[in-house]
């Protein structure tokens, strides 16, 4: 029965992955552009910008999917920010994508956030709102398989540690990830780790 409702669900994605990718456009244009200002020597003239990349695991709620309760998934994590929109608020948009055997999901949310500096550490919490793509995977299907896109919700931090002026070890980032997908809520776990690249005033 869970199997049948579960495959039920057939929406054709094409749109939601042209979504995706103009997000990662954007944001690619955004990162070049801000590159060749910052090389031009013009960084004074620019707001500070944040550009994050690293790794991300992602503990995904699968539970009435038809397998295990809980999926393990390997993937990555970009991120830009505006950290200094006013005094410490800033603002970022914020991208994933997590891989398993049995099923992907792509995240794309953007939201405030807020920093505290301590000596060399930076915290950072934040709250985002956006879209999930979730996609069942079968043998021989592609991106148009059983696939589900609905809003997606993260709450969580992180900790930077500077080891320059322009770059950071993004230490760990820590996410309650709440994601509508197939009938119902999953509630998920993301860790992310890598660099920040930091462009532009601060």
């Amino acid at each position: 029965m869970a199997t049948r409702r579960m495959f039920s669900i057939q929406k054709i994605a094409v749109s939601s992955k042209l979504s995706i990718w103009k997000f990662f456009l954007i944001c690619s244009l955004a990162f070049l552009a801000f590159c060749s200002v910052a090389s031009a020597q013009t960084k004074s003239l620019l707001p500070g910008v944040e550009v994050f990349g690293g790794y991300s695991h992602l503990s995904f709620s699968s539970k009435g999917l038809g397998f295990a309760n809980w999926t393990e998934m390997n993937g990555w994590n970009v991120a830009i920010t505006l950290p200094h929109i006013y005094k410490d608020f800033g603002i970022t948009a914020d991208a994933s994508g997590g891989y398993a055997p049995a099923v992907e999901q792509f995240v794309y949310m953007i939201g405030p956030q807020y920093k505290w500096e301590f000596s060399r550490f930076r915290f950072v919490a934040h709250g985002l709102y956006g879209r999930a793509q979730t996609r069942l995977l079968q043998p021989g299907s592609t991106f148009t398989g059983p696939s589900d896109r609905q809003r997606a919700l993260a709450f969580g931090g992180e900790l930077d540690i500077p080891i320059s002026d322009r770059i950071s070890i993004r230490a760990v980032q820590a996410d309650y990830l709440v994601t509508k997908a197939f009938g119902g809520d999953r509630n998920n776990v993301r860790i992310s780790t890598g660099l920040i690249f930091r462009f532009g005033k601060h």
